[in-house]
């Protein structure tokens, strides 16, 4: 075995044995396993009480969505579990845990009713200290994942639950336009229940912030809580290298825990200590920060933090990025995981994430939606970087609750992820409509300035929460161009960009026959084209777009059509990475090619099918995304005898050091013949666009032709390499 592939796999290894579903604290109690499940709408309190007979109800797992499971269902449901729990002696109290339930949870437990929480993506708790008895418990859980589709047909623009794409999308079942658009509901209890020990103190929450200035870094830790009286002790700090060898560092400080809610800020003090690098500039270092609060030998509270010193900026009048003051062009890609949270386990974020790596992305954006906290934990640790968008995707409802509802909830999704490192930004809202002229074309009751005061108030609401990102009001319409699929043609990526961030670009393709054999559920004409495609666009395909607008060739049957479609978005994928590479901050500083996976069996933008096999898109980016990148390319591929061919020649490089002495070798072949070979000596400068003389840029005889650029340095190593594909027509 490949020496690369050994140390693939220990890495591999050593992520999912470090980074597996977060544990639960100590002392804590699984409630996960298999409940009773009411799969009909009911909306009565009886099965909250303990005398209520469930016996005849199916079992359902938790955590899991109710769809992933065979129930196909929505609205308002039912969830009841049976459990034993004894008291612990040296524990004041318990809180009871949920991970994350789509998209209203109302609790009871034993009858007594603890509260509501309305929220697909955020954890919440409830202090169950007087509820909770020895012995036999019944924990009643009604959860409600209704359909706005009910609402009226101009629905999608006034939406109300804030669930982004896995509540309305062009990439989920169904389509976003099709009456069939919310199939496949994503409700549930999807993550981990458990209960856990509280002490006499309880801490609410925890917010981190580091400081970089020159090679030194600080930290602030504010910690609330919660003391039913007052107390005096001393604070036991500890910051502990996770997953680089290092020294810990340990500190005392006298402190006192004032009675009531209150909150502390602890300082870690400035110290040159290893930073947290994505990966292309550095090693992701990560701390294990604890604090101990100590009062007559007793530890009142108790806290712990994963965490990284690193700093973020964005040059918005430069369209510059820079991590720890050193710049860094952003080669991106936007990701959903699974339609189902639950589904999403740690294997799957894995693989997805290597596949990025070996990409060369170096950021993905999660688009218009959160994902559990354990991909955000390996992002931590593979020094990828994240763009984090809010659940809002396009159109909403402009009511004061709602309003409401969304800065709650905005709050919430700070408080919670905001911690993580490899997050470098918020967006508040995709294509909003104030945002989105192309709605007029869709809804009569379009109105241009719809949800405008919103995302203006969202935006200062990340600014104050979250002073140290960047944070963005909106991803907007103009920097998702599209060409090539919604409008223009896929040679206009090569005209002069207007936009700093390009935060969308791609093109459809189905994928490979097994795949699509199987998604089609084995048509009995199979390879034969359909003549109707509506059984095609319930998983996404859009023949429109795919034949009038792209112009993409059906051909004879199902298999030239998937190769068509695959050299299309192969083509116009590649086309686009490198064009806006070459306008390396002038004015373009972050690209994000769209979409990454297929995240449910479908046929749509991903470059990576549901079954996680990368279709030919896949390797265009990752040649387009080199580091360091020779760029030789065209917006044509075919060319007339009686013409020279000039193709372009760009040495792209995202390193930060110099490569004197660099080699280019240009070569063209023509099948096994070389026509034509030429090698130049470059003197590359860091994080540089150096454009280069046409390449062969001369007539040539008819044929197939394979153009290569490769680069050495000045010790023969190789560097990087990229080719281009063309054919001379008599």
């Amino acid at each position: 075995m490949p020496y690369a592939t050994l140390c693939l796999l220990w890495m591999a290894a050593l992520l999912l044995g470090c980074q597996s579903s977060p544990r639960l604290p100590a002392e804590s109690q699984s409630l996960n396993g298999h409940w009773r499940f009411q799969p009909q709408i009911a909306v009565d309190a009886a099965p909250a009480q303990p005398e209520f007979d469930d016996s005849h109800w199916p079992e359902i797992r938790v955590p899991g969505n109710w769809s992933s499971q065979g129930f196909d269902t929505q609205g308002a449901h039912w969830y009841r579990t049976r459990f034993q729990w004894q008291p612990q002696s040296q524990s004041a109290g318990q809180r009871l845990w949920f991970e994350g339930v789509d998209y209203q949870a109302e609790v009871w437990l034993n009858g007594q009713y603890l509260g509501q929480h309305r929220g697909y993506f955020g954890a919440f708790y409830f202090d169950v200290d007087t509820e909770l008895k020895p012995g036999a418990n019944l924990l009643a859980v009604r959860v409600d994942s209704p359909l706005e589709s009910q609402q009226g047909d101009s629905w999608s623009l006034h939406k109300t639950l804030i669930k982004g794409v896995l509540g309305h999308h062009d990439t989920r079942a169904g389509g976003a336009w099709s009456d069939r658009g919310q199939e496949r509901n994503t409700g549930g209890i999807w993550g981990r229940v458990w209960l856990q020990p509280q002490g006499e103190v309880r801490l609410n929450s925890q917010r981190w912030h580091s400081q970089i200035d020159a090679d030194l870094s600080r930290g602030q830790w504010q910690l609330s809580y919660l003391s039913e009286q007052q107390h005096l002790g001393e604070w036991q700090l500890s910051l502990t290298p996770v997953n680089f060898q290092g020294q810990a560092e340990t500190w005392r400080q006298p402190g006192q825990l004032p009675a009531g809610d209150g909150q502390v800020t602890l300082l870690i003090p400035e110290a040159k200590r290893p930073l947290w690098w994505p990966r292309e500039r550095g090693a992701p270092n990560l701390y294990r920060l604890q604090a101990r609060f100590v009062s007559d030998g007793q530890t009142l509270l108790h806290s712990q933090q994963t965490v990284g010193f690193r700093s973020i900026d964005y040059d918005g009048q430069l369209g510059r990025w820079s991590v720890n003051g050193q710049p860094l062009f952003l080669r991106g890609t936007n990701y959903i995981a699974h339609q189902f949270l639950s589904q999403a386990d740690d294997s799957l974020l894995l693989q997805d994430l290597q596949l990025m790596q070996q990409a060369h992305i170096n950021v993905v954006r999660v688009h218009a939606h959160l994902l559990p906290q354990r991909f955000y934990d390996l992002a931590n640790r593979m020094g990828m970087l994240v763009w984090q968008d809010f659940p809002l995707q396009w159109g909403y409802q402009d009511s004061d609750a709602f309003h409401r509802d969304a800065q709650r909830q905005l709050a919430e999704m700070v408080a919670q992820f905001h911690h993580h490192p490899s997050i470098i930004t918020w967006s508040a809202h995709n294509e909003p409509p104030w945002d989105a002229d192309w709605m007029r074309y869709r809804y009569q009751d379009y109105h241009p300035k719809q949800n405008e005061q919103l995302d203006l108030a969202l935006y200062q609401s990340l600014r104050r929460l979250d002073p140290h990102r960047p944070s963005f009001a909106l991803s907007r319409t103009a920097e998702h161009p599209w060409y090539g699929w919604y409008s223009g043609h896929w040679t206009d990526y090569g005209a002069p960009a207007k936009e700093k961030l390009i935060t969308e670009f791609g093109a459809q393709a189905l994928p490979d026959a097994p795949v699509l054999y199987q998604l089609l559920q084995a048509p009995a004409d199979w390879p034969a084209l359909p003549d109707d495609w509506s059984q095609w666009q319930y998983h996404n395909f859009q023949p429109h777009e795919t034949f009038e607008l792209a112009g993409i060739e059906p051909g004879p049957n199902v298999l030239s059509l998937i190769d068509n479609t695959q050299r299309y978005q192969q083509t116009l994928t590649r086309f686009a990475a490198e064009s806006y590479r070459r306008q390396k901050y002038q004015p373009v500083g972050a690209i994000f090619q769209f979409m990454f996976v297929e995240h449910w069996p479908s046929m749509n933008w991903g470059i990576v099918d549901y079954r996680r096999n990368p279709k030919p898109g896949y390797q265009a980016l990752k040649q387009a995304y080199q580091p360091l990148l020779p760029s030789i390319m065209h917006h044509r591929d075919r060319f007339s005898r009686h013409e020279p061919v000039p193709l372009p020649v760009v040495i792209i490089n995202d390193h930060l050091h110099t490569l004197p002495g660099s080699q280019l070798t240009l070569t063209l072949h023509q099948g096994d013949v070389v026509v034509d070979h030429r090698q130049q000596q470059l003197h590359i400068q860091p994080d540089s666009v150096l454009a280069l003389a046409p390449f062969p840029n001369r007539l040539l005889t008819p044929g197939r032709y394979l153009a290569r650029a490769t680069l050495h340095d000045d010790h023969g190593r190789h560097l990087a390499s990229s080719q281009f594909t063309f054919e001379v027509q008599p």
